[in-house]
């Protein structure tokens, strides 16, 4: 990809750019999207699009990485490589807190998830981007005590995706908040908050 360091203008149009292919991908499918659909209405020339995303996988690959960043920076705060139960339970807050505040990012990510054969274009990629931050998580539920780290990992972040998914395709009416208390309340071990 061709550096932009610095300049707020490019910043700013691959922001666009990155809006406007999500859109296009998730109404008219993501393989049948060209670059020079992007670049249309975007109202730029293709030459222009491919100096700042090299390939339309390299735009699939920015969104997904966009996705992970908004759900997996809660993950490990201080970065210390360890999780305390309290950052734990904040990666719960900002996970849900995360999906509420860009729900229609949300809405069109999924979507584009759902496509037959998107996954696979970036399936290895989200593997090496979220294994690191699953990993934590993993090594908190072992340190814990946890009969199966690795399955009490996959429980906690398949029950997370979920309900994100319920509460994108369905936000109006949906006990988001409800949700929220109860994935806390599994975490939260009574005996060090009672007096």
């Amino acid at each position: 990809m061709v550096e932009t360091k610095n300049n707020p203008a490019n910043d700013l149009l691959k922001k666009e750019i990155l809006n406007i292919a999500l859109e296009i991908f998730v109404r008219d499918g993501y393989f049948s999207t060209t670059g020079a659909m992007i670049a249309g209405e975007v109202g730029i020339s293709e030459e222009k699009l491919f100096s700042l995303f090299e390939t339309k996988e390299n735009l699939l690959h920015t969104i997904v990485a966009e996705a992970v960043h908004l759900i997996f920076d809660g993950v490990d705060p201080n970065q210390d490589g360890k999780l305390q139960e309290v950052e734990l339970l904040f990666f719960i807050n900002d996970y849900f807190d995360s999906v509420e505040k860009n729900l229609d990012f949300f809405r069109l990510f999924y979507s584009l998830r759902l496509q037959p054969g998107v996954v696979d274009q970036y399936k290895h990629e989200l593997h090496e981007i979220v294994s690191p931050k699953l990993n934590i998580i993993k090594k908190y539920f072992s340190k814990e005590g946890t009969e199966n780290p690795k399955m009490e990992t996959r429980f906690l972040a398949s029950m997370l995706d979920g309900i994100a998914m319920n509460f994108v395709l369905e936000p109006y009416g949906y006990p988001i908040d409800e949700m929220q208390q109860k994935v806390l309340n599994m975490y939260i071990k009574k005996t060090e908050y009672e007096d």
